[in-house]
């Protein structure tokens, strides 16, 4: 098998072809329908292409222990209600949280499209990967776009000694004549799933992270138990509204009642997430909205960066720039995930494409 036993400390790349032909390959293999398993493999290497690493294919093999263990429906059966003109709810029966999710940014701009503004709950979900990958499908559409999820308690709310809230993450995207904008963000001050990259590499995190379970900080990935919320009390605030929105508002339990993704396999997660699509052409000519929206964007690039920056950049615009070079160069896999994944494609009969240098 391609770069098997090579045993190297550096990254090695793929194409971003051959690695959506990969997973589609896993996923199929384990029942997943073609059409579903496409949709995660878009989801998990556009996340990849950005550099976006720890929502990218490091959580594969995850996803294929709760498919393998039914904890993860491979052929769910997704209904949607519609409540108002504007508003339905999406029941996800346990399935894969980016084929829920991509169901329901589907919804959210057809609602758009007919009345303006369009908002999905949903409910009985999984992890769906980047938050920004259904925001980004919606600003391709020309629509404005959001996604927020609730996931398992890691952040330790201001004040508190243990976690209570998930990481939470937000995102919210508009169109422009380029690279989109797309703040996508969690509410702690790393996305766990950093720390989730770190133990499938076998190395250390920064002590800064967050702490273990005797409340010490740490740098082992096994041994965190809590995150840091950003800016404080404001992250905190920021994921108490999420969840609200998320799982209160949903039917699904909240904070540190939400099934682990990791430490819980034999429970579905029943995860809640909310999805909504604007309709930009309902306030102001689409065209005319990115010419001002990139007028704002050209004098944001014009400021002086502070010292040790070389340039000043709005939220996607790095994620933007990076998947254009993975796209040319290829997607580095570090050693240890690169060992993960060709255990996988033995085991289920799928070969990890070329590796190169």
């Amino acid at each position: 098998m391609s770069g098997q036993g090579d045993g190297a400390g550096a990254a090695r790349r793929v194409s971003a072809e051959g690695l959506r032909a990969f997973v589609c390959g896993v996923l199929t293999a384990v029942g997943v329908p073609p059409a579903d398993a496409a949709i995660v493999a878009d989801c998990l290497v556009s996340a990849n292409l950005m550099g976006v690493d720890s929502h990218g294919v490091v959580r594969l093999a995850h996803y294929v222990r709760r498919l393998e263990n039914g904890t993860v429906k491979a052929r769910p059966t997704l209904a949607f209600e519609r409540r108002a003109p504007a508003l339905g709810i999406l029941d996800g029966d346990d399935g894969l949280g980016h084929v829920v999710a991509w169901r329901a940014s589907t919804h959210a701009m057809e609602l758009a499209r007919e009345a303006g503004s369009g908002t999905v709950l949903v409910r009985r979900s999984s992890h769906f990967g980047m938050a920004g990958f259904y925001v980004r499908r919606m600003v391709a559409e020309g629509f404005i776009g959001l996604a927020l999820t609730a996931t398992d308690a890691l952040l330790i709310p201001h004040g508190a000694r243990r976690p209570f809230f998930g990481t939470n993450p937000v995102a919210i995207g508009f169109p422009t004549d380029g690279i989109p904008v797309v703040l996508d963000m969690a509410t702690t001050s790393i996305p766990y799933g950093k720390v989730a990259l770190a133990h499938t590499e076998g190395r250390p995190i920064p002590a800064d992270w967050g702490f273990d379970a005797a409340g010490h900080p740490t740098t082992d990935p096994a041994a965190l138990v809590g995150l840091h919320p950003i800016a404080g009390p404001k992250g905190s605030g920021l994921a108490m509204v999420i969840d609200i929105l998320c799982s209160v508002l949903t039917g699904m339990a909240w904070g540190p009642h939400i099934v682990s993704m990791y430490h819980e396999m034999e429970r579905p997660r029943g995860l809640g997430h909310v999805l909504a699509a604007l309709d930009l052409g309902r306030l102001m000519d689409p065209a005319l909205f990115r010419a001002r929206l990139g007028e704002m964007l050209a004098e944001f690039a014009a400021l002086e960066p502070a010292e040790g920056h070389a340039r000043v950049c709005y939220p996607g615009q790095p994620e933007g720039e990076r998947a254009a070079e993975r796209a040319e160069r290829g997607i580095p896999l570090d050693p240890g995930l690169r060992r993960e994944l060709q255990a996988l494609g033995e085991r289920l009969g799928v070969v990890l494409p070329t590796l190169t240098a």
